[in-house]
Formats: C-alpha cells, sequence, structure tokens
C-alpha cells in the first residue's frame, strides 16, 4: 500500500517549519486522520479504514486516469506566452483538431501534427507510456489571431480522427484560463505624486448623532452602516485619505445574534443585511414607510461604547420588514422593480440558495421569506456601490479597501451549497506555537483542494468576483491559504488528532487572482503575517500583490537592539500596505501604557510570572522604541513623554516609510484602548463589540485626530527617508 504517495496528492503535509527555523514533523496519525476527514464520503465503502485497495484505487483516480483524457478539465497560461498542453499515448503520431472559443465567441481551428510538438511530461501506465505536450500558439497562429486571445476562460476541443487506444474519448473538452502577470493597479503607488495612505476601520464601530431620525440623540443602539461610512468617506477625502480600509463584510447568520466576528462568517459572497442605512435606501423616503413602522418602534439610541447586538437587531429588523412592504407595492415596471429583477437573474441560484436558506433558519422576528433576503442583499449592493462611487467623487485614488476572511463556518450557506468543494469533515486554524501551545482553531471550513480543482475552480473565482465588487482594493487575509492551510481533523467519537498543513494549487489559485484582479479593476493586497513560506514570496511580488506589513512585527532584535528590533522605515518592504496596528494587535496607547497586559491577566491568560515578564519585556521595547523615534523624527524625547505627543511623531515616522501604501487604525487615532479583538478569547472578552469614542461627525474636533493625519499626510507628500 502506497499511502505516502497518496498523502502527497491530497497535498496532506508530512511537517513544517517554525518561524524560529526548526522543523516539525508530522505524526503518521495526524497525517492519516487528515486523509480520512479529506475523503470522508469515499471511505464510507471501507467503513472509514484506508485500506490497500481503497489506496490503490484513489491513487489510480488522481495521479493515472487523467493521462486517458487529451485535455485537463481546466488549465492555464500567461496571456502573453499562451500555451496550451495535451496528453496522449507516445505510439500515437497522427494529427489532432484543436478547437479555441474565446469568451467572445472567436472560434479558430488549427491541425497538429503531435510529433512535432515539444514533450514537457510523461507517465507510464497500463503498460503504456503516455507523454504531455505543449503547443506554443505564437508559433501557429498570426498576429491578428494571437490578439484574439486576450485574458480571460477559453474552451478548448481536441479532437482524433479515432480513438487511440489508451484513451476515454476521440474528443477532449477543457477549460483554457490566460492570466495576466501582474494585478490591477500593481504600479498605481509610483504613478502618483505622493504616497498613498489610509485609515482602517471596523464598520460595525462607526456611529453618528446625525441622522434624520430625531429619537436618535445618543449613542446609537444600533450599528454602524453605509451612511455613516459615506459620512466617513466625506470627512477622509478632504483630510488627503486615499483610501478607507474596511472589516469583512460577510454575510453573518442572522439567526444568531451574538454571532458578531467579520472573520466567521456565514457566506463571503453575501454583504451583511445589518450594515444597510434605511435612511439610505429610497423606499425609507416613500410616504407609506413610517405607516408600515410599528407604533412603539424599539430603543434607537441610549445605547453604551459596547454593543448590544440583540438590541442592534431588533431595530433594524423592524425598519428593514418596513422597507421591504413598502417595495412590494411598487409595480412591476417601477425602475427599482426592474434594477431588482436584473440582480436576482444575475445572482442565479447561488443568491437564491442564501436567501431560501436564511429564510429558513431565521427566527421571529425575521420574516420567512426569501424574497426578503434577496431585498436585502439587492439594497446592501447598491449602498456598497454607493460608497465606493463616493470615494472617486471626492477624489481618493484607491477608494474602499474590502477584506476577504480565510473560511467560511461549516453551518453557512456557503459550505452548504457547496459541500463537494469544502472539507466538512476539518477545522482551519494555525499549529502550536510559543504564543498558542495547543495551536488556535479558528472553526472555519476548508476548501478541499482535490475537489477545487476537479470543479474548474469554480467557486473560488466567484468568491473573487463577489468581493472584489464596489471596492479600489481587496486585503486577502491568510494570503498563506492559498498556498497551505493547517487543518484540524473533525472527529466524532471523541479521538484527539494532532494536524497539518495542506497544499492547495498555488500556481492556479494566483493566476485566477491575477486575472480576477484585472477585470475588476481591483488592486490586491496579501496579509502575508506570521508564519510565512518562502514559496510565496517571489510569486506574489511578481505578480504585483502588495504585501502587508505591521510595525509591530517588523523587527529584526539580533541587529538592532538598541531599538529593541524595530527596523528602520528605510528597511520597510517596498511594495507593501504598512500599517500602525490591526485588529488582532494592542490598540497603540494601550500597548505603550501596557494596559492590555493587565488585561491579559486579568482574563487569565496570563499567570503572574508571565505577566511580570511581559512587563519587562515591554518596558525595554518601549526604551528600545523611544530611541528608535528619536533618530527617526530628529525629536528628543523621555520616558514620561504621554501618548499625545508621541503618536504623531511615531505615525509620521513609519508613515514616512519604504512602503508604498500606508494605514492606521481610526482606533489609535482616537487613543482608544479596549482592542476590538482579543486573540485567544470568546467569551472571556466582548470581541467585535467596541465603538470608537467619538461619533464621526466630532473627529474634525479631535484634536489627537487632527494632528496626526496632518503628520501622516505630511509624511506620504514629503518624505523624509
Amino acid at each position: 500500500m502506497d499511502l505516502e504517495k497518496l498523502l502527497y496528492l491530497q497535498g496532506v503535509g508530512n511537517g513544517f517549519v517554525d518561524c524560529d527555523g526548526h522543523y516539525h514533523p508530522t505524526p503518521a496519525a495526524d497525517r492519516q486522520a487528515i486523509l480520512q476527514a479529506m475523503c470522508h464520503a469515499e471511505l464510507a465503502a471501507t467503513d472509514g479504514q484506508l485500506t490497500a485497495d481503497w489506496v490503490t484505487q484513489r491513487i489510480d483516480l488522481l495521479d493515472a486516469a487523467p493521462w486517458h483524457n487529451f485535455l485537463q478539465p481546466f488549465q492555464w497560461s500567461v496571456a502573453d506566452t499562451p500555451a496550451i498542453r495535451f496528453r496522449c499515448p507516445q505510439a500515437y503520431t497522427g494529427s489532432l483538431m484543436l478547437n479555441i472559443t474565446t469568451e467572445r465567441g472567436i472560434s479558430l481551428e488549427l491541425c497538429l501534427a503531435v510529433a512535432q510538438l515539444p514533450v514537457v511530461g510523461d507517465y507510464y501506465t497500463d503498460n503504456r507510456l503516455y507523454l504531455e505536450r505543449e503547443l506554443q500558439l505564437a508559433q501557429f497562429l498570426s498576429a491578428e489571431q494571437l490578439s484574439a486571445m486576450l485574458p480571460g476562460y477559453h474552451q478548448l476541443t481536441l479532437t482524433a480522427p479515432d480513438c487511440p487506444e489508451g484513451m476515454n474519448s476521440a474528443t477532449g473538452e477543457g477549460v483554457w484560463m490566460l492570466s495576466p502577470r501582474r494585478s490591477y493597479g500593481a504600479d498605481l503607488p509610483q504613478q502618483l505624486s505622493r504616497k498613498p495612505w489610509g485609515v482602517s476601520v471596523q464598520l460595525f464601530s462607526l456611529w453618528s448623532r446625525q441622522a434624520g431620525d430625531s429619537r436618535r440623540t445618543g449613542i446609537p443602539v444600533k450599528i454602524g452602516d453605509f451612511r455613516v461610512l459615506a459620512e466617513f468617506i466625506r470627512l477622509m477625502a478632504s483630510k488627503g485619505a486615499d483610501f478607507i480600509q474596511l472589516n469583512p463584510l460577510h454575510a453573518l447568520p442572522l439567526q444568531d445574534v451574538e454571532a458578531a466576528s467579520p472573520y466567521s462568517p456565514y457566506d463571503r459572497r453575501r454583504l451583511h443585511p445589518l450594515y444597510i442605512s434605511t435612511s439610505m435606501c429610497p423606499e425609507a423616503c416613500h410616504s407609506d414607510w413610517q405607516a408600515e413602522l410599528p407604533n412603539k418602534m424599539p430603543t434607537n439610541n441610549n445605547g453604551s461604547l459596547w454593543i448590544d447586538y440583540a438590541a442592534a437587531f431588533k431595530v433594524k429588523v423592524v425598519e428593514l420588514k418596513a422597507l421591504f412592504r413598502v417595495f412590494k407595492r411598487y409595480p412591476a415596471q417601477h425602475p427599482r422593480r426592474q434594477a431588482y429583477a436584473r440582480f436576482i437573474d444575475e445572482g442565479g441560484q447561488d443568491l437564491q440558495f442564501y436567501a431560501v436558506t436564511q429564510a429558513q433558519e431565521v427566527a421571529a422576528p425575521w420574516l420567512k421569506n426569501a424574497d426578503f433576503y434577496l431585498y436585502l442583499q439587492f439594497v446592501a449592493e447598491e449602498q456598497l456601490a454607493y460608497c465606493q462611487a463616493l470615494t472617486q467623487e471626492y477624489g481618493m485614488r484607491i477608494g474602499l479597501v474590502r477584506d476577504l476572511a480565510v473560511g467560511a463556518i461549516g453551518a453557512g450557506t456557503e459550505v452548504r451549497q457547496h459541500p463537494q468543494q469544502f472539507c466538512t469533515h476539518a477545522s482551519i486554524g494555525a499549529p502550536p506555537d510559543p504564543f498558542a501551545p495547543q495551536g488556535q482553531n479558528w472553526g472555519l471550513t476548508p476548501l478541499d483542494p482535490i475537489a477545487t480543482r476537479q470543479a474548474n475552480f469554480g467557486h473560488f473565482i466567484e468568491l473573487l468576483r463577489s468581493n472584489m465588487r464596489h471596492c479600489g482594493a481587496l486585503r486577502i487575509d491568510h494570503m498563506m491559504g492559498l498556498f497551505r492551510l493547517w487543518w484540524w481533523p473533525v472527529t466524532t467519537d471523541g479521538a484527539q488528532h494532532g494536524g497539518t498543513y495542506v497544499y492547495y494549487p498555488f500556481a492556479c489559485f494566483m493566476a485566477i487572482l491575477l486575472l480576477e484582479s484585472e477585470r475588476a479593476g481591483c488592486m490586491v493586497i496579501g496579509e502575508d503575517l506570521g508564519l510565512v513560506p518562502t514559496e510565496i514570496i517571489e510569486p506574489m511580488y511578481r505578480g504585483g500583490i502588495f504585501s502587508n506589513e505591521l510595525f509591530y512585527f517588523c523587527v529584526d532584535e539580533s541587529r538592532l537592539p538598541q531599538y529593541a528590533g524595530f527596523k528602520p522605515p528605510t528597511e520597510y518592504k517596498p511594495h507593501a500596505l504598512m500599517m500602525l496596528a490591526n485588529h488582532d494587535v494592542p490598540t497603540m496607547s494601550a500597548w505603550w501604557q501596557g494596559k492590555d497586559l493587565l488585561q491579559r491577566h486579568q482574563l487569565k491568560l496570563y499567570t503572574d510570572d508571565e505577566l511580570q515578564q511581559a512587563q519587562q519585556r515591554r518596558a525595554a521595547k518601549r526604551q528600545g522604541l523611544l530611541c528608535w523615534l528619536q533618530d527617526m523624527s530628529g525629536c528628543p524625547l523621555t520616558a514620561d513623554v504621554d501618548f499625545a505627543t508621541l503618536l504623531p511623531i511615531w505615525a509620521g515616522a513609519v508613515a514616512a516609510g519604504n512602503s508604498e501604501l500606508f494605514s492606521l487604525a481610526l482606533a489609535d487615532l482616537l487613543a482608544e484602548d479596549d482592542a476590538v479583538n482579543i486573540p485567544g478569547t470568546s467569551h472571556e472578552y466582548p470581541n467585535w463589540r467596541r465603538r470608537y469614542s467619538v461619533p464621526v461627525e466630532q473627529l474634525s474636533q479631535h484634536e489627537l485626530f487632527e494632528q496626526t493625519i496632518a503628520a501622516v499626510a505630511d509624511a506620504r507628500t514629503h518624505p523624509r527617508n
């Protein structure tokens, strides 16, 4: 039984190198547990056992069987050097007829003399040698014909006069993708007179006291929505910002009012309905809308800086249902109804599945009408499109930067609609490390690399398309997940197994990403923080995908001990988005004061000894940072400097660095201490519930906000390094 070969074919890793350069082999039992999770359905006939016969059959299916077909179901090539590969027995030396039908309907036919084409691969099976040959189209097509080979998804048909011995059919069909070499906007920063910068925000945390509703006078109960985002866009555009970086806007399960994490989505292809602004919706301007609202509305204000999602749901549901009732009374020829019909038609079965499933699962006070959830997606997409258009109207060079989560929950519609493309018996996470000795399990269901390829990457393509709409750039959370993901097996028998890395068709994923980026006119930022395999670094750079730097982690302690390891801004990656902080690290104010360490101790994440050690390390870090700031900015600073004095200098020094993109968090501009998320906690801390301490309309009156924004804008226009 060649189990090792099958593990390789399935992409199950046998070990990994950690951040300190140490190799960790994966126990055989853990690898086999992942294989059983991947092939759970296929192993039903053997009661889950990896029998010798089953392993042999599986190897044949993955390794040998594809050679009996002329064409792979999906292949790709770079658009400026288009090439097509096909397979046939070595003994076959006749001719083949190739038909290429482009996306635009242009059809080309070529007669190929097989023996004249170069061999690029071979395989021996069933006492027969098969060869893979490559057709370089530039050698066979005219310049005019080559010009029709544009980036896109084209159809191939390859036909032999008679079916050669050893082939399944005389005709082979497949998809041929032509990809650009670089992503859209890869060179944009170099074309501008100054380096782009922006602010990162959690949309649900934004709020405003300004609204047409006179009842709303204090802190709102509802979460931040697209109207407040529009206000924030206008403000930041006036300050010279080039982009607004957002949390994932994915749909969360409406049946669970406590489901708050934007990184645990119900469906990454849909938008969360709670972000809809009722005041921006045309139905709210209709005279019937107020009549549809109940006489006694739920409280719309008197919220706190900690979001009560149950209360937020209660208010928003009532308003959304009233909007829907007004909409339903429009005649079929009404422009809104016609736009809605086009939206539904374009969404197809995937959108219908989401709406029907969500309608079945929600409880009171939500409607059990699938049309309601179709309407909510229509409105949400409309409002997000308006916000991106607003960024362009106000002169932002990039606009909105959306965020794509690494996975979705198994109970959501994304996984349940395409269960064959996901491994529902495994969960995504991270391997054990010094910060999480037991490893991390994120409770997200991974795409199956084999099934994804067998489905011609359809779900991956749709995922990119839906998240590249209505934005200027897409940040891909955990970019390493396109190359490999750490899987934990999900077992029902109580057995405990470790996890391992599972590898994906990275080169093909990257080619698809570059093509969809160009088509959508959307820049790409790959979040490559943490344990980054070297295999993705060069392809990201070559493809024009921006890396993601984080100030806290941009260190080299052995070389720069005087700065506690913090690198000079001249050493930052050029083709990158540099961020001062993100949602997984403490706010800068909390870090500077050490409040995050005390909080971790209060949450029992640190023992007394661990707290003391962490405080000693932090004191050294603060001292190193002061030395760094004095040398990088020329500003003399003492250990007792207050944060309001420190932040503009700190942000300005980092903003003046090499990185072509720069952002800082609104929480840091307001000197917030409370984190929006503390990794390693769930019920211990109210993650994803913290509002900003200042409403949008008062941000310009906040002295630290204004000073820091001015320092950043100046540094990006007149870099000192």
